[in-house]
């Protein structure tokens, strides 16, 4: 008997999507969101709570109750900033921001504009790393990024504050790049990788093929969609390896956290 697929989706706040930055998508073929016309996070908090109206976010039913792990897969996180305290400046739209060094620390940075932060965090054989976002009660990872290199999506909400910060817990050398999600290169047609990641994906077809394979029996796959429209906002994952189609109609941004390989299809 195979044992039941897990989705992870319960462990993020299912509608916490609804708040957020414009997706500008620069050099793509879609449309921008008004930043203006997205709620604040104190609306999306409100929309947070439990309700009778449908969920924004598409998903298999669990087959069984979440674990405590599901439920809160971050209980280990830092409540307190790492002592080494880095400045790595302004984040900008077209200029972005480095910074390099060692050993545990938080790496505070300026968002100058309304868009979301990709971190692209090297941290070479650094065995056991983990990074974090400084919690808040306004992004929808209120903790770990990830535990390898890799590039992960953070400060996706309009009104967060423009200062934000991540916490490195490490014993080796790093390296930290920040960027615009606008930034990224854009990609079209099918996509493939191992690790975490932010894909910028033009296109116009309405779903995507996500297949993945996990590393090892800990891992997961968190998938994060944020469109040109709102409402084509997606969260989904496993922790089971699988193949679905995803509702994501291009062209938008996906950010995919995981160890394991995945690969993405557009489809119409």
């Amino acid at each position: 008997m195979q044992p039941a697929r897990r989705p992870i989706v319960p462990a993020l706040p299912a509608l916490a999507v609804a708040g957020l930055l414009g997706v500008v998508l620069a050099g793509c073929s879609g449309g921008a969101v008004d930043p203006a016309a997205a709620p604040t996070s104190a609306t999306t908090a409100a929309a947070a709570e439990p309700s009778d109206e449908p969920s924004a976010v598409p998903s298999e039913e669990p087959s069984e109750e979440p674990s405590e792990e599901a439920t809160d897969p971050l209980a280990d996180r830092p409540t307190e900033a790492p002592a080494q305290r880095i400045d790595a400046g302004t984040v900008a739209a077209g200029s972005g921001a480095q910074v390099d060094g060692t050993g545990s620390a938080e790496v505070t940075f300026v968002r100058d504009g309304q868009f979301a932060v990709v971190v692209h965090l090297d941290c070479g054989e650094c065995a056991g790393t983990r990074a974090f976002m400084a919690p808040t009660g306004i992004t929808p990872y209120a903790g770990r990024l990830g535990r390898t290199t890799g590039s992960y999506l953070m400060d996706v909400f309009e009104d967060s504050d423009p200062q934000q910060s991540l916490w490195l817990e490490t014993d080796g050398a790093w390296s930290v790049r920040l960027e615009s999600w606008n930034d990224l290169p854009v990609v079209s047609g099918p996509q493939s990788g191992t690790g975490p990641t932010v894909l910028l994906l033009d296109g116009s077809t309405a779903n995507a093929e996500v297949a993945w394979e996990p590393a090892d029996a800990e891992d997961s796959f968190q998938g994060r969609y944020f469109g040109v429209d709102r409402a084509a906002a997606r969260m989904f994952g496993d922790t089971e390896a699988f193949t679905d189609v995803v509702e994501m109609p291009l062209p938008g941004a996906l950010a995919i956290t995981t160890e394991g390989t995945w690969s993405v299809t557009p489809t119409d």
